[in-house]
């Protein structure tokens, strides 16, 4: 039997589909604060894994537990991230990334938690290597030069946080957050960004270091970019969204760097849409004049 520990869990201080190869899918199943209950919020949780799916071309094999062989996914609950949970002999289809989300009353700044499962495996030696490493080579330990998620968990704060849930920055107040935003930070990190071994393994004392993104600080927990580290978004320069926190009122898309990351970790990443699609997908981009707080991510 191969078990796998659950990822680290990282906090955050709180467009347009392209063809996409992998399928991110939302599991509402813990949701019992229905925190996504309004089907507007789905629709902007959605949108931030278009941006992902929209620029990975990487192909996942298929998991497909059968007879002795069977694949069992770790994760944290949303509504409880202290809590674990787990499946038994479960499957998956080629590209399909399952992402368990919902709402919980986090009892500090923080905006999200998000963090890829664990599993346990048992079966035929290929089988447990086949499922772990879906097509993609070492994914483990001191070797791992890539990723392979099943999924994780991913969950928001439910309780005191006011969430800005629009689709554009169109009525995002001073005094909001912007849930589009800590949406696409948290499934970075379920997608390898601070969570992953070959993310580690690009960490030099507090400098990540990569062919793609260059050397570049890291936070204390090492898990995000130094606070006010800057990119671009389509030659827009903006604070990229792997820093440990988000200002009120401020939305925060991925940028170079942060795509430069995630190719580094493994993930195949496509070149960035056309001008017009971006165009649509900057709209109002910027901070509003005021001044802001940050909370974690």
């Amino acid at each position: 039997m191969i078990i796998r520990p659950l990822a680290a869990a990282l906090l955050v201080a709180l467009s347009a589909q392209a063809q996409a190869n992998i399928d991110i899918q939302f599991d509402f199943t813990y949701d019992t604060s229905n925190f996504f209950s309004d089907a507007s919020r789905k629709s902007v949780l959605e949108s931030a894994a278009s941006v992902f799916e929209s620029r990975f071309a990487d192909s996942l094999t298929a998991i497909t537990s059968s007879g002795m062989n069977s694949f069992n996914p770790v994760y944290f609950d949303p509504a409880n991230p202290d809590t674990s949970l787990s499946n038994n002999n479960d499957s998956f289809a080629a590209n399909v990334i399952r992402v368990y989300a919902g709402g919980t009353n986090f009892s500090t700044s923080t905006l999200g938690v998000g963090g890829g499962g664990g599993y346990t495996c048992s079966g035929s030696g290929s089988f447990c290597s086949d499922a772990t490493q879906r097509g993609q080579g070492d994914v483990s330990d001191a070797n791992a030069v890539d990723v392979a998620p099943w999924g994780g968990s991913i969950s928001f704060d439910s309780a005191d946080t006011n969430w800005h849930f629009g689709a554009t920055t169109a009525g995002l107040d001073s005094n909001e957050y912007d849930f589009y935003s800590v949406a696409v930070h948290e499934l970075a990190h379920l997608l390898g960004f601070g969570s992953s071994d070959s993310f580690s393994n690009h960490i030099s004392g507090s400098t990540f270091i990569g062919t793609n993104s260059g050397s570049i600080a890291l936070s204390d927990d090492k898990g995000h970019w130094a606070s006010g580290t800057l990119s671009q978004v389509n030659g827009i320069s903006q604070e990229a969204a792997m820093t440990p926190s988000l200002s009120n009122g401020t939305r925060k898309y991925f940028t170079e760097l942060d795509f430069a990351a995630m190719q580094d970790i493994g993930w195949q990443v496509t070149p960035v849409p056309e001008a017009d699609t971006w165009a649509m997908m900057l709209a109002g981009l910027g901070l509003v004049g005021f001044a802001a707080r940050r909370r974690q991510m």
